[in-house]
């Protein structure tokens, strides 16, 4: 059976939207960029020439919005203005899918959340992690209690980050540094394979000459009384990543480098996943929730708890002492 054809509007024209979603949007076949929203024209023209067919032009996302009806919107834009534009295009009546971080704060990702929910709409945070194979395969392990009660989480990602310029380095733009960008998909990953819920943090951040953050260190308790540890480095020389959970009947040790998985070890053997687990990307399920009418769609709490921590972790550095994460 062919692929119902579905029509989407892209916020932002910059690098990522172009290397990351608009190849996987090809990718699925049945897929028409109606039109496009962003404010510097050569980001647009390279998108265009890029998916190489006719594609609307738009300084401006509201105006984008009430000239075009399509199925959904695909936003990668600073992260402080994810809440107006994901808010605008759920009202509008449009599914969504957003860089991450969701927001910058707890309060506005919950109006989100909300938001999908009484319009009726599915609202996805592109976190590749979550549709890697190994992660999928381990968060159904905790789940099904293959590690036992989680006791500890230890984890650390680097990456030679401070070179990359851009708005990322203005704070209005970026609600933060290093931690909140890169960062951020390895707190999703921790609270998504998980399952737990942080409840305190303290913290210790350092800029290294930049208006934002650069380097982070975070000690985490959880709701289960588990403890966790992770650090961001984001003036470090290349990209390294180590993701562990420690419970009362097993471990199991992520590492990526050079963004790609080099070794799953589950009590320090290789991680088999078993050839049902299929990987995946956030654009092709979340393709697939609209096509299907939300068949195994599941709302993006995890990025909730993601904004809840981030934006305590923020406090908690402000105040030098520990504090509660909010809850969802």
């Amino acid at each position: 059976m062919a692929k119902k054809k579905l029509r989407v509007a892209l916020i932002g024209c910059g690098g990522n939207m172009r290397h990351a979603h608009v190849p996987r949007l090809r990718a699925d076949g049945a897929v028409e960029i109606v039109a496009a929203a962003e404010p510097a024209k050569g980001n647009f023209d390279a998108l265009k020439k890029d998916w190489g067919k006719t594609i609307a032009h738009y300084d401006n996302h509201r105006a984008m919005l009430r000239e075009h009806a399509v199925d959904a919107v695909l936003i990668s834009s600073p992260h402080s203005m994810h809440y107006e534009q994901a808010r605008d295009a759920l009202q509008r009546g449009c599914h969504v899918l957003l860089e991450k971080p969701l927001t910058t704060s707890a309060r506005d990702s919950r109006a989100l959340l909300r938001l999908a929910a009484k319009q009726k709409r599915f609202l996805q945070v592109a976190y590749q992690r979550s549709y890697l194979a190994p992660h999928m395969y381990a968060r159904e392990l905790v789940s099904k209690g293959r590690l036992g009660e989680i006791q500890g989480i230890a984890a650390y990602v680097t990456q030679h980050w401070g070179g990359i310029g851009s708005w990322r380095l203005n704070p209005k733009l970026s609600g933060g540094g290093f931690f909140m960008d890169t960062g951020s998909h390895l707190v999703a990953a921790a609270l998504r394979i998980s399952g737990l819920d942080p409840v305190e943090v303290s913290a210790y951040l350092n800029k290294q000459d930049q208006r934002v953050d650069m380097n982070v260190a975070v000690s985490v308790r959880f709701g289960n009384g588990a403890l966790g540890n992770l650090s961001f480095f984001g003036s470090a020389s290349r990209h390294d990543e180590r993701l562990s959970f420690h419970g009362t009947k097993g471990c199991l040790v992520f590492h990526l480098h050079a963004w790609q998985v080099k070794s799953v070890l589950l009590d320090d053997e290789p991680l088999a996943v078993p050839a049902r687990v299929k990987g995946t990307d956030p654009d092709a399920v979340f393709l697939g929730w609209i096509r299907s009418g939300g068949k195994g769609y599941e709302p993006a709490e995890y990025a909730l708890r993601v904004a809840s921590l981030s934006e305590a972790v923020y406090q908690a550095v402000a105040t030098k002492g520990r504090v509660r994460v909010r809850k969802g």
